[in-house]
């Protein structure tokens, strides 16, 4: 799913979606961003573009490889198995997704250190979910998720479309998680609050 980067080994796929006419691109743009969205939330704050810019990366970043507990159904099985819910997370880079590693985060924050910002920041966020049977790791279907973070002055719009999956995740909680992580990101940077306004999912 994600673009090989030099000596880096990651998976990738083309993710089709509409057009996006504007150029040139650049990190941070997915050209094939969906027209139509399964979800939307919007989040206030009294802080610099800059600096909510850069808390929602590193709050991306440290979402990248997080594990919960997580109770999981299983298919052809009865009651739940205790399981794991993680996350992979890369930034788009026009048709790609790069991996949100240490090198890539320091790509994507570099122009904010210079006084730029972006118009917006396009995410894939994937959900893994792994239950134990028998000693055994087992994987379930995966959810793939991308999110559009647009930046209009004091709000945030984050547009979310679920790609492929169960959803065996919600997708309200799924976006709870993202703003929690970007709100407790605010929080260590000694950000202005950052408030939650509207959500919305199918």
């Amino acid at each position: 799913m994600f673009r090989s980067r030099g000596r880096r080994r990651k998976r990738q796929k083309r993710i089709r979606g509409a057009r996006n006419q504007r150029t040139p691109l650049s990190i941070g743009e997915f050209t094939n961003f969906p027209t139509m969205n399964h979800g939307l939330a919007v989040i206030s704050h009294q802080n610099t573009v800059t600096r909510i810019q850069h808390a929602i990366i590193q709050a991306l970043y440290s979402l990248n490889g997080h594990k919960d507990n997580y109770s999981v159904s299983v298919s052809g099985q009865s009651g739940a198995y205790e399981g794991e819910l993680a996350f992979e997370v890369g930034v788009a880079n026009g048709e790609f997704f790069d991996y949100l590693d240490e090198e890539t985060l320091k790509e994507l924050c570099d122009p904010l250190g210079s006084g730029g910002d972006y118009p917006f920041l396009d995410f894939l966020v994937i959900a893994t979910y792994h239950y134990s049977r028998d000693g055994k790791k087992i994987p379930l279907i995966f959810d793939h998720h991308v999110l559009r973070f647009a930046f209009n002055g004091r709000e945030v719009d984050i547009s979310l479309f679920h790609i492929k999956g169960t959803r065996r995740i919600p997708l309200d909680e799924f976006l709870n998680i993202i703003i929690g992580k970007i709100v407790n990101e605010a929080k260590h940077s000694k950000l202005r609050a950052i408030n939650l306004e509207k959500i919305w999912t199918l």
